[in-house]
């Protein structure tokens, strides 16, 4: 059967079939948009959606575990076949809350690989993963990110900060104000040269999660996220400083809360 036939069928009969991986692949692929700066999101979305649900088989799982593992010396950040563990890690997302515990355990491990993985895009996929969870339950995905916060690397640290930077996650103050405390406690670690033997590229790659989280959850919750701005603004430290600048300039406060804005602009000093 070539790819042009495959497309035919629904991604039941593809994904159930090993016999029929290959084409499925090379059909993603040739759909992918890579290499290129974006790659065709609405794709691997209709792919995860085939995994939110109960019951998925054994074989179904085993073609996620397959993509996931594809290593970065044979996918690199411009190899169209980068986008296959974008795939399996986004649906892994999706099956996340209706799998069993012993499932858990295993998507757990693969999307803490890819937060740390070298290429931006599958960490993205991570943080699009745990976003999948947070709809699905949100205290389902605090529950998760409590469990990992304590030994948390850098990369995992910007993974929780992205997938938590989610409008459709901030509808209830609750939510955000967790948000907005497990920021503050990142931004603490970071004032306090917790990361100061990690590589200065993680932590450069954290900082820009900061750089633009903070203003979605500030927009959400703004009392006590402009607040946060103050606070930090307030140490003096370069990067705190550049964080709480990049977030001002985002449009969603700049235009909603310009006098508020204003004053903290006006207000920030380099230590």
């Amino acid at each position: 059967m070539n790819s042009s036939k495959l497309a035919g069928l629904p991604f039941q009969q593809r994904i159930e079939t090993r016999e029929q991986w290959p084409l499925l692949a090379e059909e993603l692929l040739n759909r992918s948009g890579l290499p290129g700066p974006r790659a065709n999101l609405s794709l691997a979305g209709e792919f995860a959606r085939y995994y939110a649900r109960s019951g998925v088989s054994a074989q179904s799982l085993s073609l996620l575990s397959s993509w996931a593992d594809i290593p970065a010396n044979e996918a690199d950040a411009h190899d169209p076949r980068e986008f296959l563990p974008f795939c399996a890690v986004l649906a892994y997302g999706a099956y996340y809350g209706y799998s069993d515990s012993e499932d858990r355990t295993g998507i757990a491990g693969e999307l803490r690989l890819a937060m740390n993985d070298s290429r931006w895009r599958v960490r993205e996929a991570a943080a699009m993963a745990l976003q999948e969870i947070g709809e699905f339950d949100f205290g389902l995905l605090r529950g998760m990110l409590d469990g990992w916060r304590a030994e948390a690397t850098a990369l995992e640290q910007r993974a929780f900060i992205a997938g938590l930077a989610h409008p459709p996650l901030l509808t209830d103050r609750v939510h955000t104000a967790y948000c907005l405390e497990l920021s503050d406690d990142i931004l603490n670690e970071l004032l306090s040269g917790k990361y100061g033997q990690a590589d200065p590229e993680h932590v450069r790659v954290l900082s820009k999660g900061l750089e633009y989280a903070l203003s979605v959850f500030v927009a959400s919750e703004p009392e006590a996220g402009f607040a946060l701005l103050r606070r930090i603004s307030g140490s003096g430290d370069k990067m705190m400083i550049r964080i709480v600048k990049s977030n001002l300039g985002k449009k969603r406060l700049s235009q909603k809360y310009p006098e508020a804005v204003k004053e903290l602009l006006a207000g920030l000093t380099i230590g």
